[in-house]
């Protein structure tokens, strides 16, 4: 489900703040996106970890956002012994290929400026219990408004599911004419034919116990039945169960395939078309499920 949440927090130690960013849209799997320093090996890692403790199912993107003491400082912020080791290899380097070497104020601002972003950030493992404090409340803000979502998604499922139901109970209604209305039709045809069959004839009674075998579907909607009370388990339950239900609808579909091929009854058919229509509905609303 799609989603924002926000959150912050400050060491105490170092007055670094942070701040993370998650926004989440629909994907059948977990597919997590993260920016962070790129000197923070090994962080990515654990923030995945920290991501599936709330998360199962969605594109999320992660964005973290760092605030250190010396952005709120005028000038530049640098380590005097990185600026004079950098000198030296300058200087050593230049004598080598043997090119003249003179410090002047557009080098000395150059070499402060690519040195900066180097010396301002502690190791990411300093500031963990910060980092997990501020990923813990965004991550609480995004659920949040997820569930919010998913609420109003469960709502418009049952109201669909109520719309199958409906159309299995007016499916077993026109079964129950199924065989009657194939006696009258064959009967018919015989007529027309001009041959004349007694209604006891053991020929006739039989084709009619074939018939009714073949185009028995009251194992089809009895499993509907239970397809349908599974899902309503599913809408309810607390547990992420997205996948469940996308199964499931795979299951609805092969018994109105099923249903289909085994009657002959054009109301029947129709019925079939609308369910299946009416499932794919409900399908598109399930890849949005956690």
């Amino acid at each position: 489900m799609t989603g924002y949440g926000r959150g912050t927090a400050t060491d105490p130690n170092t007055g670094i703040s942070v701040e993370f960013e998650l926004a989440s849209v629909n994907r059948k799997s977990l597919d997590a996106h993260i920016s962070a320093p790129r000197e923070w090996t090994g962080f990515d890692q654990v923030c995945n970890e920290w991501l599936r403790t709330g998360v199962h199912r969605g594109r999320i993107n992660v964005q973290l956002k760092i605030e250190t003491n010396a952005s709120t400082k005028t000038g530049l912020q640098w380590n005097a012994a990185d600026m004079d080791a950098s000198l030296l290899q300058l200087q050593e380097y230049a004598e080598q290929q043997g090119h003249p070497f003179e410090v002047n104020s557009q080098l000395l601002l150059n070499l402060a400026k690519s040195l900066k972003d180097r010396t301002q950030l502690p190791d990411w493992r300093e500031l963990e219990a910060t980092l997990k404090t501020a990923f813990d409340a965004a991550l609480s803000d995004l659920n949040s408004m997820r569930e919010r979502e998913g609420k109003a998604l469960a709502k418009d499922l049952l109201s669909r599911l109520e719309e199958l139901e409906s159309l299995r109970q007016a499916t077993a209604e026109h079964a129950t004419k199924t065989v009657e209305l194939y006696r009258e039709a064959l009967l018919q045809r015989l007529k027309q034919l001009n041959l004349q069959l007694d209604l006891e004839d053991e020929r006739l009674l039989k084709e009619l116990a074939l018939f009714a075998d073949r185009s028995d579907i009251s194992e089809e909607l009895t499993r509907l039945d239970a397809h349908f009370q599974q899902f309503r388990e599913f809408i309810s339950s607390t547990e992420a169960n997205g996948r469940k239900m996308d199964f499931l609808c795979q299951e609805i579909h092969r018994e109105f395939n099923t249903t289909g091929s085994k009657s002959s009854q054009i109301e029947i058919t129709r019925i079939v078309i609308e369910g299946k229509n009416a499932l794919e509905r409900i399908r598109e609303q399930v890849q949005n499920v956690e």
